[in-house]
């Protein structure tokens, strides 16, 4: 994302501190309703999902180190921290998709246990809206800002707003006696966060080289 020229470095790393604390805040609070929610219904796609949010809370937390650690360093060393976080996060998305996508696939022999109720749908319901719009919020100040660590983050919140949409969509199959599809739902919300860990990965390798060119001590001539 390029950055407006309006915008310098500093107030750049300042705002994404500050949206990236707030957005800790609220997924934390929007995890608890998920969680509510996944073991009142047995719900294996809402528990992926939920595994999916606390890697959230783990993602928001690292980049907001990150960025107050790049805010402390002198201009011409940034960013540092930041393309190490994308790749930090990206590989941690990888092992929790993998994970998902094996768990899902070995419930396949075994019955769906899914039981879900009014209550789990309505939770689900407000967890998915409360997504949607932080992830909106978020990709709007990266907009303002040209915070490509805030745009990543944003688009792993609109992910994760996806998978919730699938599990609460696999759920009310569950409801109509479909329950198969709450384990096909664990299995694509796995997938997907995989392709999102993969995508953060490429982000931070191909901000690598800048990071070299920062680090390399100037010569004179």
């Amino acid at each position: 994302m390029q950055r407006p020229l309006h915008v310098s470095r500093l107030a750049v790393y300042t705002a994404a501190s500050r949206v990236l604390a707030i957005s800790l805040a609220i997924n934390l609070l929007l995890l608890a309703v998920e969680t509510s929610a996944a073991w009142s219904a047995h719900s294996s796609g809402l528990l992926a999902d939920v595994a999916h949010a606390a890697i959230d809370l783990a993602a928001d937390a690292l980049i907001l180190v990150a960025c107050r650690l790049d805010a402390r360093l002198p201009t011409e060393r940034r960013p540092t921290y930041e393309p190490l976080a994308l790749a930090a996060l990206g590989a941690l998305l990888v092992a929790t998709g993998a994970r998902m996508v094996w768990q899902a696939v070995s419930r396949f022999d075994a019955p769906p246990v899914v039981q879900p109720g009014g209550i789990a749908l309505v939770l689900v319901a407000v967890t998915l809206v409360g997504k949607a719009a932080l992830s909106h919020w978020m990709l709007s100040n990266a907009r303002e800002t040209g915070s490509a660590l805030l745009e990543a983050s944003g688009w792993h919140v609109r992910t994760d707003a996806f998978s919730s949409l699938l599990a609460a969509l696999a759920m009310s199959a569950a409801w109509a006696g479909v329950g198969r599809l709450d384990d096909v739902a664990a299995l694509t919300i796995g997938a997907l966060v995989i392709r999102t860990g993969a995508g953060f990965v490429r982000r931070g390798y191909a901000q690598w080289p800048a990071l070299a060119c920062a680090s390399r001590p100037t010569r004179g001539p």
